[in-house]
């Protein structure tokens, strides 16, 4: 009996490290084939020391937002004339697309990475928010943008 606890402590390390090794190997694609990361907020500059989350892309030639990973969209909803909010989720990760323009997806919708989402004013910024269950991630340690 008394080795049942370290073979169960061992178990639940490796899947701890496992879990761990999965969340830090995640990689995004960039939602803008010609999109860079642009530097907002003050707190851009070091955003792994600061509270707010979230990214902002830009692209002078771009016309589509594509999907950064694959998964299944799960909110497709109008924020305002124009202008909507959609979230694409896998596994436990949520990737927030807010304010794009017309929608090319459906509520359930399974999507790759690269697949296009929605359509893209040439010059705007694209705001790109990432959650992990629902604790808030910094999505810029894992996109691959310019």
């Amino acid at each position: 009996m008394e080795l049942k606890r370290p073979v169960f402590l061992l178990t639940l390390i490796f899947f701890t490290l496992l879990l761990q090794a999965q969340t830090d190997s995640l990689q995004l694609t960039c939602p803008l084939s010609n999109g860079a990361v642009r530097t907002i907020r003050p707190s851009d500059k070091d955003y792994q020391k600061t509270s707010e989350y979230g990214v902002m892309i830009f692209s002078r030639t771009d016309t589509l937002v594509q999907a950064v990973h694959d998964g299944s969209v799960v909110i497709v909803k109008m924020i305002d004339e124009g202008r909507y909010d959609v979230v694409i989720q896998y596994r436990g990760y949520y990737f927030w697309y807010a304010g794009v323009q017309s929608p090319k997806v459906k509520t359930g919708s399974k999507i790759k990475s690269g697949d296009p989402i929605s359509s893209y004013k040439q010059g705007e910024l694209l705001e790109l928010l990432m959650f992990y269950q629902e604790e808030p991630v910094n999505p810029r340690k894992y996109l691959k943008c310019k």
